[in-house]
């Protein structure tokens, strides 16, 4: 019998089916298709038990510095680098390092051998950056610091200052002091300082702020790490920095914002530092003084705009004095005009925002902001959720609300839609525990 191609088909399926011709079994019964049942998710928060923190060298000062708390990952464990820092008493005390116990949240000091050793910190000012500044493919540490603001320490009218550190990612996971020439070995009132490829070679390059003569010092990253190209002083009286394409160009700026202005007649402006082979061009991006002649920018933040992502939103946190905090938000249809935040949305108080995450921490696809060292804030109240436009609201997530101290993100799962805070209580003897949050839209 010749067989067609077709039934060869249905011949060798046959076979393979240890059959020779139809099935003469019945049909089994049809049976209900069954309903899916819908996974039950568990809204509860955790909370762990607390337990103490294991220093290996006990503490000249009880309390972290809320602009140093960072947590990272190397070689699939997590640490803590922090310092324990504050500005008015004589005392000095390092940075510190601590392998994070990702279940208890428990803390192990491992300081000399992560760190490289104690490292004096005066009173650091953050950002904390965790990015790649030599060029070798890992990512190092820097932080800006002017030191204590003592009225006893005053020489002709103004505070002694202090160097930055500087610490550089080793291959084997851990980090050794490094050397900046010049940041890192000259006492200035250092105040900010900025990471971002300023000319387009993609390398990290830095700016350093500081209330001096420099006004800002420009780092670029060569073949042999950082070097000083030049200072930028365009007597802005610079309070904050910031590196950013704001303009969708493909040509990042620097952007200089002022502290206080306390000149008789107000001559200050946001600025915008193109940098070019001849030098600088510095040009205004804002009305003169503005956010007011009393009020003086410390910190700039920069979120791309929802709705067209060449735009970009840039948010001025500004001073009077200690509880005298503002927020402004440039517009992105106009960057010489910016808002207050209190006329935009109410999440408005600024109290204690002094380092922050930008991450999606509801899952529903916009950048949200976490303030997470507003100590005696509850957790709610330092949690900004993007509503889709760079305006935020602050979430109603399930939280003891006595729980002041400091909250550190851990983990951020977006498939169980929880996060997992490091819970850091300042004592003497300090103490952590672990609180996982739902924190998912619901």
């Amino acid at each position: 019998m010749k067989l067609t191609p077709l039934l060869y088909v249905c011949f060798f399926v046959l076979i393979a089916c240890g059959k020779s011709g139809p099935s003469t079994q019945p049909s089994p019964n049809p049976t209900t298709p069954t309903t899916p049942t819908t996974p039950t998710i568990d809204y509860a928060t955790k909370y762990g038990a607390s337990v103490n923190v294991v220093l290996s060298r006990s503490l000249n000062l009880p309390d972290v510095h809320p602009e140093t708390l960072k947590v990272i990952e190397r070689s699939g464990k997590y640490h803590l680098i922090t310092c324990f820092a504050n500005n008015q008493t004589a005392p000095y005390d390092f940075f510190r390092s601590f392998l994070v116990d990702t279940t208890s949240g428990g803390l192990t000091e491992n300081t000399s051998s992560f760190l490289g050793g104690y490292i004096e910190a005066g009173f650091p000012k953050s950002p904390f950056w965790y990015e790649d500044l030599n060029n070798d493919g890992i990512k190092d540490l820097f932080i800006s610091d002017h030191g204590k603001e003592m009225q006893s320490m005053m020489v002709n009218g103004q505070y002694p200052g202090y160097v930055c550190r500087y610490f550089v990612g080793k291959a084997d996971g851990s980090f050794a002091r490094g050397d900046i020439a010049d940041v890192t070995s000259t006492n200035r009132f250092y105040h900010n300082s900025a990471v971002g490829d300023v000319d387009g070679d993609g390398k990290n390059d830095l700016v350093v702020q500081n209330f001096g003569s420099e006004e800002m010092m420009l780092f670029l990253n060569g073949n042999s790490g950082l070097t000083k190209k030049s200072n930028i002083t365009i007597n802005n009286q610079t309070g904050s920095v910031f590196i950013a394409d704001i303009e969708g160009d493909k040509q990042a700026e620097i952007i200089s914002a002022p502290y206080i202005d306390r000149g008789n007649t107000p001559n200050t402006f946001i600025k915008k530092v193109n940098i070019n082979s001849s030098g600088f061009i510095a040009s205004n991006l804002s009305t003169v003084s503005p956010f007011g002649q009393t009020f003086g920018c410390y910190k700039i933040l920069a979120l791309k705009n929802p709705k067209d992502v060449n735009k970009t939103h840039l948010f001025y946190f500004v001073e009077a004095g200690p509880g005298q905090q503002k927020i402004f938000r440039s517009r992105t249809d106009n960057s010489n005009v910016v808002d207050e935040i209190s006329t935009l949305q109410p999440t408005f108080n600024s109290g204690g925002t002094r380092d922050y995450l930008i991450a999606d921490l509801n899952f529903d696809g916009f950048q949200d902001v976490f303030f997470f060292v507003n100590i005696g804030q509850n957790l709610n109240s330092r949690v900004w959720l993007n509503n889709g436009d760079n305006t935020f609201v602050n979430p109603s997530w399930e939280i003891d609300n006595t729980l002041t101290n400091h909250f550190i993100p851990l983990t951020i799962n977006p498939n169980s839609g929880r996060v997992k805070f490091l819970y850091y209580t300042d004592r003497p003897t300090p103490n952590t525990r672990v609180i996982d949050v739902y924190t998912k839209k619901r």
